[in-house]
């Protein structure tokens, strides 16, 4: 090939394929990321200890371990929130509306969740602080 020759170019995928089919390990249509192995983990475990904490026999520390799994939780899904964004852009800019309308529902709901844990966070935070005896 001389300088001027330009290699073929790959065939673009269709509207309708996407471009990361066949790769990496997947749950259904869903890719299986560190990311979001950490993400999953961190949530089952953020709700598993606010479950415990609810049924903490120690009534001295309940309250602040309640904040805690609270802001863990509130933190994950914030995060699956701001993910859900770049999905949106992806689906928008590949021209499946209805994909983008549906993530960008479950984003705003992740988003509100999330506020609703940190709020509670904050509330814990606050009953603890408003407890102590000086």
């Amino acid at each position: 090939m001389s300088r001027n020759q330009r290699a073929p170019r790959a065939k673009a995928p269709s509207a309708g394929a996407s471009s990361t089919v066949g790769r990496g390990p997947r749950i259904g249509p869903l890719r299986i990321t560190p990311l979001r192995v950490f993400l999953a983990i961190a949530l089952v475990g953020g709700m598993a200890f606010l479950v415990w904490s609810v049924f903490a026999r120690d009534a001295s520390y309940q309250i602040p371990m309640m904040a805690t799994g609270f802001a863990v939780c509130g933190i994950v899904l914030a995060v699956v929130a701001a993910m859900s964004v770049g999905k949106i852009i992806s689906a928008g800019r590949e021209g499946r509306d209805g994909t983008a309308v549906i993530t960008a529902l479950v984003g705003g709901v992740l988003a509100m969740a999330a506020m609703l844990m940190l709020a509670g966070a904050v509330i814990m935070s606050l009953i603890w602080s408003g407890t102590k005896s000086v």
